[in-house]
């Protein structure tokens, strides 16, 4: 806590000759006035004291605690999306940053929707410039919010397919490094010749564990009506589709040929893994491409995502074959708006495992 004027020292203080406010007590061997503290103003600053180290202590009180030290041979990075919405959302995302930071993680997996409204360049460039100021690599999906869904008049109504050019253009510049302070080596689907568009599709490997990010957003996979919505909005979709299913064909394919331990596979859109309501518009697809590769699998999957907004680790796939839930894979959905936090994943490189999920939740108070 920076230190209140006149609290640390006990030294009388200067007054102005004439000033008429304080009538001196004495006068030093200068001549110069000075006076001791009248008691009013001593409360006054006592009262400012007591304040001060009230606030103090509440900010204390917001903080998270220190994340759990790493078990030997382990890493940890984490997940975070949905957020900030609201302006009031934002020094909750700013603390949040921090946390991640003093964690000290490999990286930070975005899964998109890094805002609610306005869509604007200038929306995309302050968010970008607030992921940057991490000094660790983000790597990031699109959600549906920052392009699908900007054709609303909250958003500024631009065309969908506009914002997600100008989004790649932003956030992509450099398709083989992630963003964040410490930009991370990645291999991005640009690559290949057939799909040299999606250059926000990601992989790496760390651990014994392929990482991936695929481009599945919400609402229906940008699929979801809108006035004036017309067949190149639908065709990107299709497109879309066809390169992430391509992309985690090459997946499983790379941790079959490797033996590696387990993949991580990470997008926003809720794909509906739990099939309780029946079919969902935009995402079959993926669904069932992902149910088959799972119970074909002898290795782990982690699967995340967020769009739902709440935070949970579960079991929800099963077998089209037998019914059964597929012990291999394992759902992870971070928070979302209004709830500011993260998860912390601790992945033990020598037993070839996920170890930890450390959800890590901002706490709210009125005044940040």
């Amino acid at each position: 806590m920076p230190a209140i004027p006149g609290i640390a020292s006990r030294a009388p203080f200067r007054v102005h000759a004439g000033a008429g406010v304080f009538r001196p007590a004495l006068r030093n061997s200068t001549g110069t006035a000075v006076i001791e503290r009248p008691a009013k103003l001593a409360r006054a600053w006592g009262s400012g004291l007591r304040i001060g180290v009230a606030l103090a202590l509440l900010a204390a009180a917001c903080s998270l605690p220190a994340p759990a030290p790493l078990p030997p041979d382990s890493f940890a990075f984490g997940v975070f999306g949905d957020g900030p919405y609201r302006g009031w959302e934002t020094g909750r995302f700013r603390r949040l940053l921090a946390d991640v930071e003093a964690a000290r993680v490999a990286w930070l997996l975005h899964v998109g929707d890094i805002l609610w409204y306005p869509c604007s360049d200038q929306a995309f460039a302050d968010r970008l410039a607030a992921l940057n100021t991490l000094q660790a690599p983000v790597v990031y999906t699109p959600g549906d919010n920052e392009w699908a869904d900007c054709h609303e008049p909250i958003a500024g109504e631009y065309a969908p397919l506009d914002r997600l050019s100008r989004l790649r253009s932003m956030f992509f510049v450099d398709p083989q490094h992630s963003v964040g302070g410490r930009p991370m080596r990645v291999e991005s689907q640009n690559g290949d010749s057939m799909f040299t568009e999606f250059i926000e599709n990601a992989r790496w490997r760390r651990g014994g564990f392929l990482f991936v990010t695929m481009h599945i957003t919400g609402s229906g996979n940008a699929s979801d009506p809108f006035e004036g919505r017309s067949p190149a909005d639908d065709a990107e979709v299709e497109r879309r589709t066809a390169a992430a299913l391509a992309w985690m064909d090459e997946a499983f394919d790379i941790a079959r040929a490797e033996s590696l331990s387990g993949i991580v596979m990470a997008i926003h859109g809720n794909p509906g893994l739990e099939r309780e309501a029946g079919p969902r518009v935009g995402y079959d697809a993926f669904v069932d491409r992902l149910e088959e590769h799972v119970r074909e699998f002898a290795a782990s999957v982690l699967f995340i995502h967020g769009d739902s907004h709440t935070q949970r680790v579960d079991q929800p796939l099963t077998s089209r074959v037998t019914g059964e839930i597929l012990s291999n894979f394992t759902r992870l959905e971070t928070y979302g708006s209004p709830d500011i936090g993260w998860v912390r994943v601790v992945i033990d490189s020598v037993a070839g495992r996920v170890v930890a999920f450390e959800p890590r939740l901002t706490r709210w108070w009125w005044l940040w």
